[in-house]
């Protein structure tokens, strides 16, 4: 009696966590539904069987009148029926979890992507906010030095911008999760390269890095304007930010039969080795000295990522410790895109 209050207590307990495990739930719903359909088959396929088999019987044995033989037959045969349909059944139920599981694993994954997303974009933007309103609090019990408040309105600048990123970055990333129309054109990728670093040129000499960035010949590509230069700023800007002082970026373009190449090479402090797999996630940081020193929110690569699978395209990122890293994309020189 203890056993089975215990067995009953320990299955209320797990029908009351599938509360908290919807896909779990969901996944023990389509194997019910599953298999309830396969039954409903099995059991008219069934009637059909026997109902043909028993209906041949006295055909069968009518040189032969013994009742008993009929009787021994048709036994037999519903014996055959519930042993082979039991099995089946079994492997139905074992079959249908294991489909309704596949089935459910992408919802699944992207449910959870969403979640932390969430949960990370809400940390992200709470921080600036928590660090204005602290300001503030304190300045205005405190103290009454213009010089304060002036101190407080500039910190409170940085971190508006700060956020002003942050929700810029949401925003692309929301359109692109929403499958918008997305412009093409004809582009000269060396041109928009040039333009890129001759606008970076005052930022890396702030950080004491020097670009160099010799690209003559023209390189087409069919693409987005905007999103073409955005790809470009956010990788020379992550190779300055991540740079050491006197540091140097490189950036290269060539062209083959099949690809235009675009390299941008920096002197940097390099990624681990462990960490290389992670970086495009949304909001993954290397580590929080990285994310001080260039006031990201782990966000940039991200939507480089979101841009070069938009142009079918191909990036990959070598990187050494205290060495240096080397970001590689190939566009195609013919493309199907979106229109």
């Amino acid at each position: 009696m203890i056993k089975m209050n215990n067995i009953f207590k320990q299955f209320a307990e797990w029908v009351t966590n599938l509360k908290d495990k919807p896909f779990l739930k969901a996944r023990l719903k389509l194997t019910i539904y599953y298999t309830v359909g396969i039954v409903v088959i099995l059991i008219i396929v069934n009637l059909g069987v026997y109902g043909f088999f028993v209906s041949d019987i006295p055909e069968t044995i009518e040189n032969k009148s013994s009742a008993i033989y009929e009787e021994e037959i048709r036994d037999r045969l519903e014996t055959i029926i519930f042993t082979v349909n039991g099995f089946v059944i079994l492997v139905v139920i074992g079959l249908s979890y294991y489909f309704a599981g596949k089935t459910l694993k992408p919802l699944e994954q992207v449910f959870k992507r969403q979640r932390k997303f969430i949960a990370d974009a809400a940390h992200e933007l709470r921080t600036p906010l928590t660090v204005m309103k602290t300001g503030a609090e304190t300045i205005l019990a405190t103290s009454n030095n213009k010089y304060d408040y002036k101190k407080l309105l500039k910190d409170s600048l940085e971190e508006i911008n700060f956020l002003s990123s942050i929700v810029d970055d949401l925003l692309f990333l929301a359109g692109n999760d929403d499958l918008k129309k997305v412009e093409f054109e004809k582009l000269d990728l060396g041109k928009l390269v040039r333009q890129q670093i001759n606008l970076m040129e005052t930022y890396s000499k702030k950080k004491g890095v020097s670009m160099l960035g010799n690209i003559k010949d023209e390189f087409f590509i069919n693409g987005n304007k905007a999103y073409i230069k955005r790809l470009v700023i956010n990788l020379l800007k992550n190779a300055i930010d991540y740079n050491n002082p006197n540091g140097k970026v490189n950036v290269f373009i060539n062209k083959n039969k099949q690809f235009i190449e675009l390299t941008i090479i920096d002197t940097g402090i390099g990624i681990a080795q462990k960490d290389l797999p992670n970086i495009f996630e949304r909001f993954y940081k290397v580590d929080q000295a990285r994310t001080k020193q260039s006031g990201g929110a782990g966000l940039g690569l991200s939507i480089v990522k979101e841009i070069v699978e938009i142009h079918a395209a191909q990036i990959s990122i070598e990187s050494k410790l205290n060495k240096g890293t080397t970001v590689t994309i190939l566009f195609p020189l013919s493309q199907r895109l979106y229109s």
